[in-house]
């Protein structure tokens, strides 16, 4: 015991003290080796709200056998129908993107209209098919898990705040937080909010030191629900009022790749393809989570009359495409001049006006969001009303 000034401390609160304080998971703040406090802005990545309808351009469903993903009362409602084998999710698009030695975090809201029921899984978190961290009930008991290559691992011995516990309500809307840090197996913590709007830890996972392997293969995750039962005739219901998760960093691209591409054409009428991109589904062998963005295309024209460049996503490629790497060994992007496609309003994304000798630049494509994700195509056309040459390029960056 060290006297300080008519104060008892103990050796642990001098170290405490000279490294940073505690918050409610019993993190530590970092400081300089001068003093300052290190902090990180929450960039944000991923929001969903309900209060019209389930956006069917950023998130995506998953049912079988009657099961329902829906909206109600501002909520998104999932259901999973009275079938023994009954199933529905709803899932991000996007995938929250990993950054090494920074904290990943995703808030929710969540109501189990049933409580735990035996025989069903009614999960919450930032977690895919294969890989992530949720919470929720695994029959009667609710757990926290992490998922790898598919198999999960939870626990309902939650080592947190007791009082979780004793008052939560599962029946009532409440809001969650999951944080993780990854680096291979940083913690995870699992966050309630109680009634009077104070942070209670549930539960912390506890992984440096434990492990041979990561605690997740890819962590780069989607906010996701999950329903799915294995027996018994309780149409389970699960629902959600809005989601966000982001990553404590201050928005920097350290670490994307970045691409170019150009094509030509001569003697353009009709509309016609002048080049296709996809985003691989699968990279390096394995799942692709990469999401491809624009940052910067270009045109030029020659010709008697005008002329416009069109930019669709989406549209149904026929014929005989033919698609070739960008770089196999570093770029998830794939493109084809041989595809064919019908054209569609519903699926224009912009379009770029040439006069007969001119040339056009559009440097700002961040502010569009013009955006690929893994499987999904951009295709670019050309038309004029005379023989017409055009040049496009292209640059873009890939968010490793």
């Amino acid at each position: 015991m060290v006297e300080e000034r008519g104060f008892k401390k103990t050796l642990r609160d001098i170290y405490n003290d000279g490294i940073g304080s505690r918050d409610i998971g019993s993190n530590l703040s970092f400081n300089t080796t001068f003093g300052e406090g290190i902090v990180a802005q929450r960039h944000t990545e991923i929001v969903e709200q309900f209060q019209y309808n389930i956006n069917t351009k950023t998130l995506s469903t998953t049912v079988a056998n009657g099961g329902t993903v829906t909206q109600d009362d501002s909520m998104a409602v999932i259901t999973s129908s009275t079938a023994i084998n009954g199933a529905a999710q709803l899932q991000t698009k996007k995938k929250l993107r990993y950054r090494p030695g920074h904290e990943g975090y995703g808030f929710f809201t969540a109501l189990w209209s049933s409580g735990g029921v035996a025989g069903a899984k009614q999960y919450i978190g930032l977690f895919n098919v294969t890989d992530g961290y949720f919470l929720g009930y695994n029959g009667t008991d609710f757990v926290v898990g992490r998922r790898k290559d598919s198999v999960d691992t939870t626990t309902s011995t939650l080592n947190g705040d007791p009082l979780f516990t004793e008052k939560f309500d599962p029946t009532k809307l409440n809001i969650f937080q999951i944080t993780y840090g990854w680096l291979g197996t940083a913690p995870v913590n699992f966050y309630w909010m109680d009634s009077n709007g104070k942070w209670r830890l549930i539960h912390k996972m506890k992984l440096p030191n434990t492990l041979t392997g990561p605690s997740v293969t890819n962590p780069a995750l989607p906010v996701c629900v999950d329903i799915t039962k294995t027996s018994g005739a309780t149409s389970l219901i699960m629902k959600t009022a809005s989601w966000h998760a982001g990553i404590s960093h201050d928005g920097d691209t350290e670490g994307d790749r970045r691409f170019t591409g150009t094509i030509s054409a001569t003697n353009v009428t009709t509309e016609v393809v002048l080049i296709n991109f996809r985003n691989k589904s699968t990279y390096a062998s394995k799942t692709n989570q990469v999401r491809a963005v624009a940052e910067y295309m270009a045109a030029a024209s020659d010709g008697t009359k005008t002329g416009i460049i069109k930019i669709y996503k989406n549209l149904a490629i026929g014929g005989t495409p033919s698609w070739g790497d960008v770089d196999t060994t570093n770029s998830i992007m794939e493109t084809d001049t041989a595809g064919t496609v019908t054209p569609s309003d519903a699926n224009l994304l912009m379009a770029i006006p040439l006069g007969r000798q001119s040339s056009q630049a559009i440097q700002d494509l961040g502010q569009l969001n013009f955006f690929l994700y893994p499987g999904e195509t951009a295709t670019i056309t050309g038309q004029s009303s005379a023989n017409m040459d055009f040049i496009f390029t292209a640059r873009w960056r890939e968010e490793f």
